[in-house]
């Protein structure tokens, strides 16, 4: 016969299910997120290196992500980071606001640039049916 060592207060006692789902872990994995993502933002503005020339004009709060065009000092065109020709970029420009014509186009050019680069792509803008483009600049001291 084998001899039981369990004692009768064990064996009376009964099991408890826990229902609840332990949030901590997830709670945790979403505030790293929401640390990376507040350090990585301000980063993705635009890459492109462009010397802006100064101006006087206030700074315009957006309360949505605008277009932004960049031409460097070489005279070369860039829609966000990405390099594009001048005669497709009405077609790019056209994909990402799914033809919304009144959506805000900053234009980043260089300011030992020639003007009729910046005019080339106005006049391309224009002809596209853009409207709201605007030119940025660097506040002056």
């Amino acid at each position: 016969m084998a001899i039981s060592f369990i004692s009768k207060k064990n064996r009376n006692k009964k099991k408890h299910i826990i229902n609840d789902i332990n949030i901590t872990p997830f709670v945790d994995v979403l505030l790293v997120l929401l640390i990376i993502f507040m350090v990585a933002s301000p980063m993705l503005t635009s890459s492109v290196n462009v010397t802006l020339p100064q101006g006087s004009s206030e700074p315009i709060k957006e309360k949505t992500q605008p277009i932004i065009i960049s031409i460097n000092n070489e005279g070369s065109i860039f829609l966000q980071d990405d390099s594009v020709k001048i005669s497709s970029i009405n077609k790019e420009i056209s994909k990402i606001t799914n033809n919304d014509f009144e959506s805000k186009i900053f234009i980043r050019a260089d300011k030992s640039l020639d003007y009729g680069r910046v005019m080339e792509v106005l006049k391309t803008l224009n002809i596209g049916g853009f409207r709201n483009v605007m030119l940025v600049t660097e506040l002056a001291n």
